[in-house]
């Protein structure tokens, strides 16, 4: 089971199939959740699991809620049978199935264990008499059933909700199977709960028509369908049948993949000719005509599930893509001069909106105020913070110039009002190109370095001050150095840093394998000054990830004198 944090609960993997499981309790953190067989995994899997790798999909929670993301498993993460693709998040929304092989599970914002209908507890009498339909059945339709399945087609092919679907396939179903009550059941739990996405029922005792066997669920929890019928023989060993006359009866699953997503349920009750002596029992073929049905159904609900899915995605990545332009636009321009102080600086979101900043403030005739902080997490919070981070970095420092007094203000404005488990480090620096001088303040950063015009690398850290927000009254050391001639100083983000080579089949990653602060300084001195160093240096980060997708935002500036 997942660890949980202080933080409200907001979230649930519930288990439909495979081997016991305990309810999974999503609470959000910094970084998701990594579900897996590693020991570091939040939500650890078996060890013993062959077809969940090591380190298999990760669940991030944000202001549009959370979100499962295939972290390159080799057999794969399914969101309502349709394979998700590697390190593409798919937002999860209620009721929605996550296999994770052999695992299915349920995905639900609430837990809600006792939300199933009640269930005829038929197991012991009626096991019997409940019979699987062989598939070969499929093809024993009459021409008749044929036209009913075709026009049946064309109105579940057209819905546009699981809703409609369910009203569209229950309508069709009692037509062609001549069971006069059907229900969409939705599987609630691996205990065999259920719930009612839509019914229809001829009965004028709502309760009764509530009701529902629970052996033909059971059976068809198997994947197959189940039917149950002979009044007699039911009459003589199934006193809770008889008690709700239940006469005949048909279950099929509805599969997404090798998932079942729901249950066609219909029967009939009472006496099979009525008042009138017209018979309303089902019809030959009918459990034939249901498996049919079903299989159609299943097409049109795998396929609503996947636009779904696809809808979300595009909603986000809509959303995200234009937060991300936003904040290019506050960013400022990538290479600048002020008198003898010139700059390039380039940040690149991980995903779209990124939570690392930079910026340049000059302050009069050759001094320069350089700023660069690195936001915890991703999405829209983390942007937010850093966007409110900058803009309060920059009109202190434009106003006084003293980066120690413009970082103690940052966190007494910060704490108080900075998202949970949100900080931010950073790095502020002042150049003062006439009195040869850099002042700067490091909070929790670490990322900064000099490099000499001998080649030397000196790293640019002071004091080890705290990320800005974890306290509301900090104590920051500044320090002052001397610029030397034809130095150069580089300032990175951890997306930098911490960027990791591809991870062989089978491998765990490794801090070994990552860019680190010492490839970043051997790129630097071997780029000439005349040079782009940010191109260099991003140019060889992307070749160390094997991807122009990096697994982090990362930001670097540049600073000559």
């Amino acid at each position: 089971m997942a660890t949980t944090t202080p933080v409200a609960s907001t979230g649930w993997l519930v288990r439909l199939s495979g081997p016991p499981l305990a309810d999974i309790e999503l609470s959000p953190r910094d970084g998701g959740l990594t579900l897996g067989r590693h020991d570091s995994c939040q939500i650890k899997l078996p060890a013993d699991a062959e077809k969940v790798s090591r380190f298999h999909a990760r669940l991030t929670y944000d202001e549009h809620g959370w979100q499962i993301t295939d972290l390159g498993s080799t057999w794969g993460t399914f969101v309502n049978g349709y394979r998700i693709q590697p390190q593409q998040p798919v937002p999860l929304s209620e009721g929605d199935l996550i296999r994770v092989t052999p695992w299915t599970l349920s995905f639900s914002r609430s837990h809600r264990p006792g939300r199933g209908l009640v269930s005829v507890d038929d197991s012991e009498n009626v096991q019997t008499l409940v019979r699987q339909v062989a598939d070969r059945q499929g093809g024993k339709l009459q021409d008749e059933m044929l036209g009913l399945l075709l026009e049946a087609a064309a109105g579940i092919h057209a819905a546009e909700s699981e809703s409609a679907l369910a009203e569209i396939v229950l309508e069709e179903a009692c037509r062609g199977s001549g069971l006069p009550n059907a229900a969409w059941l939705r599987p609630v739990d691996a205990d065999g709960r259920v719930e009612v996405v839509a019914s229809r029922s001829t009965s004028d005792q709502p309760q009764r028509a509530a009701l529902y066997s629970r052996t033909l669920i059971q059976v068809a929890s198997q994947g197959v369908v189940a039917e149950l019928g002979g009044t007699d023989t039911i009459a003589s060993t199934s006193e809770s049948i008889v008690l709700n006359r239940i006469t005949s009866a048909i279950c099929i699953p509805l599969m997404l993949g090798q998932t079942i997503a729901g249950y066609l349920y219909l029967d009939a009750r009472g006496d099979l000719y009525g008042r009138s002596g017209r018979y309303h029992g089902p019809r030959p073929n009918a459990a034939a005509f249901c498996l049919a049905l079903g299989r159609i159904a299943s097409l049109a609900l795998s396929n609503l599930k996947r636009k779904e899915i696809e809808q979300r995605h595009a909603r986000i990545q809509a959303e995200l893509h234009a937060g991300a332009e936003a904040q290019r636009w506050i960013l400022p321009k990538r290479e600048g001069n002020f008198g003898s102080i010139a700059y390039i600086g380039e940040s690149r979101p991980g995903m779209h909106m990124g939570g690392d900043f930079f910026d340049v403030i000059p302050l009069g005739e050759d001094r320069l105020a350089v700023t660069l902080g690195d936001v915890t997490g991703k999405g829209v919070s983390a942007s937010v913070l850093m966007t409110t981070t900058q803009g309060f970095l920059h009109a202190a420092l434009q106003q006084h110039g003293d980066p120690h007094r413009a970082v103690v203000d940052l966190c007494r404005f910060v704490h108080p009002r900075r998202p949970e488990s949100r900080f931010v480090t950073l790095w502020v620096g002042v150049f003062d190109a006439k009195a040869r001088t850099l002042r700067y303040v490091d909070a929790g950063h670490g990322h900064a370095m000099m490099a000499r015009a001998d080649g030397s690398i000196e790293p640019l850290s002071a004091g080890g001050g705290l990320p800005i927000g974890i306290l509301d009254e900090p104590d920051y050391e500044d320090q002052t150095i001397e610029l030397p001639e034809g130095a150069r100083a580089l300032i990175v983000s951890d997306g930098i840093i911490e960027q990791m080579s591809p991870v062989p089949p089978g491998g765990i990653p490794s801090p070994e394998m990552q860019f680190g602060f010492e490839m970043t300084g051997e790129v630097l001195r071997r780029t000439p000054a005349d040079q782009d160093a940010i191109a260099a240096l991003f140019n060889a980060v992307i070749a160390h990830a094997g991807s122009e997708q990096l697994a982090d935002d990362a930001t670097a500036v540049l600073v000559k004198w």
